[in-house]
């Protein structure tokens, strides 16, 4: 029998507010296993695909929508953005959400071909372009009570508070911001449960 994706809305993160997005600072004192996943260079979905036997994409939806005001920090006041928003699944279990944002015209661009990605990971597809280049990566926290906080919740998980990363993405002389948070069954979540016995 198949897995069946639970159902559920999108967009999930609709305001601005519930993260504080920063670059990491050497005060900031983490575990390895919070380091190991928060600042890994590399390709997460190929990490997540070492980790897991059956690893899968959810998009929740992708269209044109407005930027929130910690995403134009990155791209600029863009006439037009894309919002992609997506789950990824590790063994049938919900690991990361994932927001992408990118101006509409690197929807159209031929060399990115955004366009007929589908269901493919954002996050490799980014990481086969010749020319990739990526920021830093900047860290936030999310509270339980936050839009993603809630949608760990939603998937059968107790309230807990969540770590999340993003980075902005140059490929095609495009510039494509993505954001991930370590949700669910995910090492960083279940860390954070274990330490604080959630």
């Amino acid at each position: 029998m198949s897995f069946v994706f639970p159902a559920l809305n999108y967009p999930v993160v609709t305001h601005a507010g519930e993260a504080d997005w920063h670059f990491p600072t050497a005060a900031e004192q983490w575990p390895a296993v919070v380091g190991d996943w928060l600042l890994d260079p590399h390709s997460l979905t190929a990490k997540l695909k070492h980790h897991s036997q059956h690893f899968a994409v959810q998009v929740l939806g992708q269209r044109e929508a407005p930027l929130l005001g910690n995403e134009t920090r990155w791209l600029g006041e863009i006439a037009g953005g894309v919002v992609r928003e997506v789950i990824l699944w590790c063994d049938h279990e919900p690991w990361v959400f994932a927001r992408s944002v990118f101006p509409l015209q690197a929807l159209a661009a031929a060399k990115l071909k955004l366009e007929a990605l589908g269901d493919k990971p954002l996050g490799e597809h980014l990481f086969n372009q010749p020319d990739l280049r990526r920021s830093a990566v900047e860290v936030s926290q999310f509270a339980a009570d936050s839009k993603v906080g809630r949608l760990h919740q939603q998937l059968g998980y107790a309230a807990q508070t969540l770590w999340g990363r993003r980075s902005c993405f140059h490929a095609a002389e495009q510039q494509l911001l993505v954001a991930e948070v370590f949700i669910g069954a995910s090492p960083l979540a279940k860390h954070y449960r274990e330490t604080h016995h959630v």
